[in-house]
């Protein structure tokens, strides 16, 4: 098989991509009498939104500039927006953020950026909001976009300008502080970005620095620099550098892109441990960390080479992109005598794919989607700094090193004129080979080797427009990966490989729903469920307290979401979101789901309110409520078992207000406006004493904008 995808792959003689067919359609979602289009660029499903057979959810710039009124972190502003998506840390990582109760998958500009061999969650925030131009999200598990996110992929769309265009830039000022302590949390920031073109050539570039400095609870006491043990952002400097150069002539497009971010924190604030059935939060005092220590550092370079032909065979898109991470973990005292990680993965991958309308083939109406990808893997975790037993040279995942080869094809056929059929087809081939290593939590020198897997995952879906304004959509896909490697690796007791053989993850994803628009409503609900035999969920490691095990096991996730937006009169608008899910898996393998799914997996009901109201031509108000429900799935869990805390419900209000006078705008947010005092999810959710951390109290932001 391995031989005919390769020559797939060398029949294209162009360089594949991870393809983004654009597609424009009439926003289902749109108020009425609004011509406002909605353009699917970061989308593999050649359909538009009106005949996908699933949820997804596209955010537009404007979107997301009204959220950073109160936030700095994309992630929250995902959180808010996505149906299903867990709640925001606002740290550096995304470890404890599902979507719909499964892993998800990152993209920039079609990209992956995540790392499924070792998910260290640092792949959310990799990218400065300065440089998006759109956030694209498609939720359940999909059959085109192989390995990984198994509840829906996020794909980042950078701006991009246009040939002809006049040249436009931003400079842009902000300040960040808490109102319980203003020096100690003073947080400024300052971007630059802009765009133009040159005769055929069109460039867009952004950059932006920010300082973080401390966060602080509603009482005015310091969070941990490291709240979760996952990353922190506060005392850091964060750079992004992105830019995008672009040849149009006629049909074709070439188009390179560089994106450079990286986050160094240097703290001298430690942690206090809290106290969980003493209800003692864990806070931050001035101290020295062990004179081994590195600095925590999440550092990403991206950056492809794109070619677009909209008139080869129909629409031809291609990449070839290379993506190098290295992140820096935090000193932990407890393993091994004081050890900490680090994550250095390199990906280079060539994709491509065609969308053909039927009627080039003699076929009729609808279109057809095909193509291949190759990609390369290279991970590892080492333990720094090595221990000084004698012959120690552990590592936590030792040098992995994965090729992939995978050809699909996607149909979009209406079968009549109220009735659409979607499917598609997809074979993987991996081969991941695993150098000879020293296993962190056992000492055991295990002689290294191969593992082949390999899959053909589908898809399959309706859309029922019975209305110009009313459809329903039902769905089967399926999502594959191969398991997280790492966790078992460090855990191994034997010298070799030969037994060493993990089940892969095959995931179903059964949807179904409704979408339109009543009585000047726009509205969206969904009820899914989602199964595997071999899932992947975590719980603490008995021989090893400080560490997380991977189970493997049967499992069943379901939920719903609902989407509700509209006007009042012409200047107010508003949108109210909901969304639930559980999970169970088959803690004793005899067939039955008995116990809950850990709160990694899992998070709390989610509530999100907003809105939005012109007062004035140039003057806006925007006002959001979120609520997080309660969660107590492990009543009798004892504190310091990962993942089974009690999570409480939780509230906050947010309030922002932008003011345009040419060629300048400012804008004036607050975050947490009645200064809750509560425990943040994620603390909740881990379940121990030295992390249980409070979230922010009140914090306003202030930017200065001026176009030229």
């Amino acid at each position: 098989m391995r031989s005919a995808l390769l020559a797939i792959s060398g029949a294209m003689t162009c360089i594949p991509s991870l393809c983004f067919a654009q597609q424009s359609a009439p926003d289902p979602l749109a108020q009425p009498g609004e011509e406002r289009e909605i353009v699917v660029t970061g989308s593999r499903l050649s359909e538009t939104l009106e005949d996908y057979p699933g949820s997804s959810t596209v955010l537009g710039e404007d979107a997301i500039q009204a959220q950073l009124g109160t936030t700095r972190d994309i992630a929250s502003v995902l959180a808010f927006s996505v149906p299903g998506l867990s709640a925001s840390s606002n740290t550096a990582a995304n470890v404890e953020q599902s979507l719909g109760g499964r892993p998800l998958r990152i993209f920039i500009d079609g990209v992956p950026v995540s790392n499924p061999l070792r998910d260290g969650g640092r792949d959310l925030r990799l990218i400065a909001p300065s440089a998006i131009g759109g956030v694209e999200v498609i939720r359940g598990a999909s059959a085109v976009y192989g390995q990984g996110g198994a509840g829906g992929i996020i794909n980042y769309v950078t701006r991009r300008g246009k040939p002809g265009e006049a040249w436009w830039f931003r400079s842009e000022a902000g300040l960040g502080f808490s109102t319980q302590a203003f020096s100690d949390s003073l947080n400024p920031s300052f971007s630059q970005s802009g765009s133009g073109s040159i005769r055929y050539f069109d460039v867009t570039f952004a950059g932006r620095y920010e300082r973080g400095r401390g966060q602080l609870d509603a009482e005015g006491d310091r969070l941990p620099p490291d709240p979760h043990d996952f990353g922190g952002i506060a005392d850091s400097n964060i750079w992004n550098f992105f830019g995008k150069v672009g040849y149009t002539s006629g049909s074709h497009r070439i188009e390179a892109v560089f994106n450079y971010y990286d986050q160094h924190q240097d703290s001298e604030y430690i942690r206090v441990t809290g106290n969980i059935p003493l209800n003692r939060k864990a806070t931050a005092v001035k101290g020295s960390y062990d004179p081994r220590a590195l600095d925590p550092i999440n550092r990403n370079v991206m950056g492809y080479l794109g070619y677009y032909n909209d008139n080869l065979l129909g629409a031809f898109h291609a990449q070839l992109y290379h993506l190098s991470s290295y992140s820096v973990f935090g000193f932990n005292a407890a393993r091994l005598g004081g050890t900490q990680t680090t994550i250095n993965s390199k990906k280079t991958g060539l994709q491509a794919d065609f969308t053909t309308p039927f009627e080039k083939l003699g076929l009729g109406t609808g279109k057809i989607t095909w193509g291949d990808d190759v990609a390369r893997d290279v991970t590892e975790q080492p333990l720094i700094p090595l221990t000084d037993r004698p012959g120690d040279g552990r590592t936590f995942t030792p040098p992995l090193e994965q090729m992939n080869y995978a050809a699909f094809i996607q149909i979009d056929k209406p079968l009549t004129d109220w009735l659409t059929l979607n499917a598609g087809i997809r074979h993987d081939e991996f081969t991941l080979t695993i150098d000879d290593f020293v296993a962190g939590l056992t000492n055991v020198h295990v002689t290294g080797g191969k593992l082949k897997y390999s899959a053909t995952p589908i898809n399959v879906g309706l859309t029922l427009k019975p209305a110009k304004s009313f459809e329903i959509f039902a769905g089967f896909s399926q999502g594959f990966s191969i398991p997280e490697i790492g966790t078992p690796l460090r855990n191994v007791s034997v010298s070799n490989l030969d037994g060493f053989n993990p089940e892969p993850q095959l995931v179903n994803n059964y949807e179904a729903g409704i979408r339109g628009t009543l009585l000047g409503i726009n509205f969206a609900a969904a009820y899914y469920i989602s199964t595997a035999d071999f899932g992947t969920d975590f719980i603490i490691d008995p021989l090893a307290p400080t560490e997380a095990l991977t189970l493997r096991e049967k499992e069943r996730v379901e939920g719903f979401e609902i989407s509700l937006s509209g006007r009042v009169g012409r200047g107010t608008r508003w949108s109210a979101i909901f969304s639930h899910n559980q999970g169970m898996r088959d803690s004793n393998r005899d067939g039955i789901l008995d116990t809950p799914l850990s709160n990694r997996r899992i998070g709390p009901d989610q509530l999100n309110l907003a809105v939005d109201q012109d007062v004035t031509q140039n003057w806006s108000l925007r006002a959001q409520f979120n609520h997080s429900g309660p969660r107590n799935a492990f009543p009798g869990a004892a504190v310091g078992n990962f993942y089974t805390g009690r999570i409480r419900p939780v509230s906050r209000f947010d309030l922002s207000s932008t003011l345009k006078i040419k060629p300048f705008d400012l804008s004036l947010g607050v975050s947490n406006l009645f200064n809750a005092d509560y425990y943040s999810v994620t603390s909740q959710l881990l379940n121990r004493n030295d992390l249980y951390a409070k979230a922010e109290g009140r914090t306003v932001f202030i930017k200065l904008g001026v176009e030229y």
